[in-house]
């Protein structure tokens, strides 16, 4: 039987470190459905497939959870594409869109700071690559299939 808590990545977006408390992929299909006059089956085109994106509820917790949340913020806020490793999925070069992240907080909870994100994926990305210490980071982080993930980026 497999052992989970050993076989899954730590969380981290552009190296800032996060525990996961949940996650959500979601896409599908981009379709333009025709429905025509007096027809009873509609045209359905299908234009390729919808742009996936991510949902994460990544959490920080300690002593200094809210300064780990600041920075996670911060790189959230970046520019460009960052470098996002989930448990269970290969190591990805995504965005962050607008109202891409929301923290949250409570009371009854502290030390407990929430960050929910929300990552879409690089796509081509134009001047920028993958250098070697991308590639280093990746391998540091205990990912033994990083090349196979990375391969397809360069």
């Amino acid at each position: 039987m497999r052992d989970w808590t050993k076989t899954l990545l730590p969380g981290s977006y552009n190296g800032v470190p996060f525990h996961v408390e949940g996650e959500e992929v979601s896409g599908g299909r981009r379709l333009a459905i025709h429905q025509t006059a007096g027809g009873e089956v509609p045209v359905i085109e299908d234009m390729g497939r919808a742009m996936a994106s991510f949902s994460v509820t990544a959490y920080l917790a300690g002593n200094t959870a809210d300064v780990q949340a600041n920075a996670l913020i911060s790189m959230a806020g970046q520019a460009g594409p960052g470098f996002l490793i989930l448990p269970i999925d290969a190591p990805q070069l995504v965005h962050v869109p607008e109202d891409g992240f929301r923290r949250s907080r409570s009371k009854d909870r502290n030390g407990y700071v929430a960050v929910d994100l929300t990552f879409i994926p690089a796509g081509i990305v134009g001047g920028y690559s993958l250098g070697l210490g991308d590639v280093a980071f990746a391998f540091s982080a205990g990912l033994g299939g990083a090349s196979l993930s990375l391969s397809v980026m360069f």
